[in-house]
């Protein structure tokens, strides 16, 4: 086993603390695809969490279907090419909430 592959989350820290169980994620404020992960999103205005519905297997003819409405929340998987973030209007800033990969442990035994 090779060091430094392992991680370490603290309980009781605050999202986005370098060992939160919890890290932000900054989508900017554009329509993007998101990279592959689980996330939460906040309820916020003009942006909607959509899931390519297209089962032909051609991706430049994407049919976006919501799975996250407008100014709602809630969980989703993005596989890293086929869920996005739908910006309807203007440049809203779009945070996601996702699971830390922790703080790399630097030996067996840190002190």
């Amino acid at each position: 086993m090779a060091l430094g592959l392992n991680k370490i989350l603290v309980a009781g820290s605050a999202t986005n603390a370098a060992s939160s169980y919890f890290t932000a994620y900054a989508a900017g404020n554009a329509t993007v695809v998101l990279p592959a992960g689980t996330y939460y999103i906040t309820p916020t205005a003009n942006v909607t969490i959509e899931l390519n519905t297209n089962t032909t297997g051609n991706i430049s003819n994407a049919t976006w279907g919501v799975v996250v409405a407008n100014n709602a929340g809630g969980l989703f998987i993005a596989d890293g090419t086929n869920v996005r973030a739908n910006v309807l209007a203007g440049t809203p800033t779009i945070t996601l909430f996702t699971v830390n990969g922790g703080q790399n442990v630097s030996s067996t035994y840190a002190s």
